[in-house]
This record gives C-alpha cells, structure tokens and sequence, in this order.
C-alpha cells in the first residue's frame, strides 16, 4: 500500500487523507457552504467502521488473501495496554510521530489528554483504564444518543455532541499515542494526520468492536430514518467510487467480519465512592458563571425533577460549549463532589465523564478557528450508586484543564433532562425497580 502512488486511491498517502478530508476539509453533499465533520455526532461509529472496511479490503487485495483481517489493539486488558508489538517491530507498521516516553512498556492511559506524566503506578492506572471501560460502554451508556453521539442531519452545523466512547478511550489514545513535542500532538494527537500512523486502524477496530460489545449488552442502534440513510463514498480495492449508507454498516457479520471472542474484564467493575452523605454548596466553592472562560472548578446546583427520573435516565446537559477548534480543550464531571480538583481521581462513583476535543490544525474558511458544541453525561446510574434518588438537587462539579496547550472554553447553560428515547434494556430494568421501591414508599407513609 505505501508502495503505490500517491494519486492511487488506494495508496497509504491517499487511505490517511480520507480521514483529514471528512474530519476537516469537506463539505456536507449537495451543500458547499455547510461544513461536514462526522466526529462528535452519531455518525462517528458508522463512518469509521466503513473507512475500516474499505481499508481492510484493499490490504488483502494487495496480498492476494481474502481472509486478511485487521487486528485490533485490545487495550480494556491488561494485557493488551501497551503499543501493541507489531507496530513496533515492523517498519511498515511503525511511525516515528509516536511519543517516545509511551512507547512499551509504558502503560496506556485511557484518561489521557495532552499531558506529560502519568501521576499513577502501572497498576492504579491499569484499574482507571478499567473503570474508564466501564463507564463509557455500560453505566455512561444507557441510551442511543449517549452512546453514538448526538443526531446529526442534512444541513445542521458540524459537531452537535459526542458519544460517551470518543471521548474516551478514543480521543485520549489518539491524544496519547501522538508525539507531544509537535504541532497539534501529531500524527495520531490530531485529526488531519491520525491516519498516517498505522496504529490508528488498530485502534479504531478495538472502537468498532466495543460498538458490538454495546449491542450485546441488551442495546439496540438507532433507527432514525436520517441515521440511516446518511451516506458517505469511498474508493474500493478495485479503485472504484462506492457509496455506502449507515444503515449497511450495523451488522459486522454481513460485512464479512466478526470479532475474536475476549474476555470483557472490565464488564462487572467496580469503582470507590468518594463523597459521604449528600453534598451541598457550602458558600466557599467558585459557583460555574455562564458565558465567562472555564479556568478552574467550578459547581452549580440543579434542580432535579424526581417523578421524571423515574421514568427517564437522568442526564447531566452542558450547553453552548464555545472555544477554538485549533488547539485542545477539556473538563471532567463530577456529581456530589464540589472538592473536586485535577488531582481527582476519574475511577470514583461520582465521576460522570470528560467532555475533550483533539486540536484541528487545519482550520479552513469553513468554520473558521471556532467550536461550537455541546455535551451530555448520563447520571442516573450515579445517582442510583450514590442514594441519591430522594434528593431535590444535585451538586455537579466541572474541572477544567487550561494548562499548555489546553485553551478554556465557555459554556451558556448546565441543566439535568430525563431521556426516554432509546434506553438499554438494563436501564429500562432499573427505572422499573425504582418506580417500584417508589410505589412502596409511599404505601408504608400512608
């Protein structure tokens, strides 16, 4: 493949650059004036697993073996959270972008993002990647929109919000894997080169598989008729324009491929509960203020809506997240723990999630150097761990990162909303055990 011309479609040169040109330089079909980025939507999973595809089917065009797979980098196992050995040893395979201080055997940090040590040994951070697993397939994942990001249709604005998985472990492998001492964390710390390192197919493959892993849960794809027939093109082993639709991508197995069977180890995990009793904003903690830069932790209490939360699963909305597309941006979420700080650990009951973009140092005419976006942490099973049901507010904290090369961002709105649409089975199984541990509260006060 790196053997091809340039101009081949089918050329390495030509493979990585599908990824800057749908990530950072195209336009939204039949529209030149609407900007198309299928990251931070829900159609990030469905994009990646026909680029995969169609990469994957050139490869073993080139070799003449049509039972060529792609492995993929299992890093929720402890065995697997190093750069795996072949992009190491083998030149075609290998990329001197990587940053050398993580390099094997250094240990992977799934909560990374554009730092420059890990503050845990090798086994408190293989028990946060765990936990990290956890969170953003099953508890953080109740629900379609959580988990493949939010709807994104013909003509809207690039970006409407991402899904618990590309925050992390995606962003943060991408953010990790890169060399931090060049522009943008390149090549995989940003997305308009991420696909000249090999290791990047790997790692969306580990990504693609966790997509039937989620299915296998109890959980359903979405079904909107707009997911469904959202189309993208590609170039096919035989050089030939294809175009394919989202709805052709939900079943591995009909594209030919399934994944080896693995232990999940992180399936029944377990995380510690760091607040004791229910917190309340005390008058010395920095209250969030709407519309100025994100510089430090700052908390807010919000009104909950009980009877809702019996019926929904109770969701933390961060709205009107503005800052630059250019360089990288992040906080994480805590709820019932305004002592919050970076210091912080993630594998706790009261961690929420991360809202993180990857620096876009191609910054076109487009959209110019400006993010606009939102995000959304699912809490009811938060709440649920931290007794929390009877309560008439919550205490959410946010803790921003702003050191170099991380820049603020604002946002103009935090509430709590119910969802309803398209709960996992399990969720659903939870709700009705609330509403029945509700019903009888109230029958032993009567």
């Amino acid at each position: 493949m790196k053997a091809l011309p340039s101009e081949d479609p089918r050329s390495f040169t030509q493979q990585a650059n599908i990824h800057c040109a749908y990530c950072s330089s195209a336009y939204q079909m039949g529209n030149s004036t609407m900007p198309l980025q299928v990251h931070a939507s829900w159609l990030f999973f469905s994009f990646h697993r026909w680029y995969l595809y169609f990469h994957e089917r050139i490869l073993a065009s080139l070799l003449g073996d049509d039972t060529f797979a792609l492995p993929f980098w299992n890093y929720d196992h402890p065995d697997g959270m190093t750069i795996p050995h072949p992009y190491m040893a083998y030149p075609n395979l290998t990329d001197t972008l990587r940053e050398p201080s993580h390099l094997p055997p250094a240990k992977i940090m799934l909560d990374y993002y554009y730092m420059n040590a890990s503050i845990r040994t090798a086994e408190e951070q293989v028990a946060a990647n765990l936990a990290i697993i956890y969170r953003m397939v099953v508890s953080g994942a109740p629900t379609q929109y959580r988990f493949f990001g939010q709807p994104y249709r013909k003509d809207d604005p690039a970006e409407p919000g991402y899904g618990t998985m590309e925050t992390m472990p995606h962003n943060s492998v991408h953010g990790w894997t890169g060399d931090q001492n060049e522009v943008g964390k390149k090549d995989m710390g940003t997305l308009y080169a991420a696909g000249r390192d090999p290791v990047f197919y790997a790692h969306h493959a580990s990504l693609d598989r966790f997509w039937d892993v989620w299915k296998s849960l109890g959980n359903d794809d979405i079904d909107d008729p707009d997911y469904l027939n959202s189309e993208f093109v590609f170039y096919n082993e035989n050089a030939e324009l294809i175009k394919v639709k989202v709805k052709d991508s939900l079943d591995s197995a009909k594209l030919g491929y399934v994944y080896e069977d693995v232990e999940n180890v992180w399936l029944n995990w377990t995380t510690p509960r760091l607040s004791d009793g229910v917190a309340s904003l005390t008058g010395f903690e920095k209250l969030c203020v709407m519309g100025e830069d994100l510089t430090e932790p700052c908390s807010l209490e919000l009104s909950r809506d009980k009877e809702a939360a019996l019926i929904g699963d109770e969701t933390l909305l961060v709205e009107g997240i503005e800052g630059a597309l250019s360089v990288p941006a992040h906080f994480e979420a805590f709820v019932n723990l305004p002592v919050a700080t970076r210091a912080t650990m993630i594998n706790c009951t009261e961690y929420a999630g991360r809202f993180s973009t990857l620096a876009q140092n191609i910054v076109t005419n487009m959209t110019g150097d400006f993010l606009r976006t939102s995000s959304r942490f699912s809490i009811g099973s938060i709440v649920d761990s931290l007794e929390l049901n009877d309560q008439e507010s919550l205490v959410v904290t946010l803790v921003p990162n702003v050191d170099s090369p991380y820049a603020p961002v604002r946002i103009s709105n935090l509430r709590l909303q119910y969802e309803t649409e398209g709960l996992s089975r399990h969720r659903r199984q939870q709700l009705l055990q609330q509403r029945a541990r509700a019903r009888a509260s109230k029958l032993s006060q009567q």
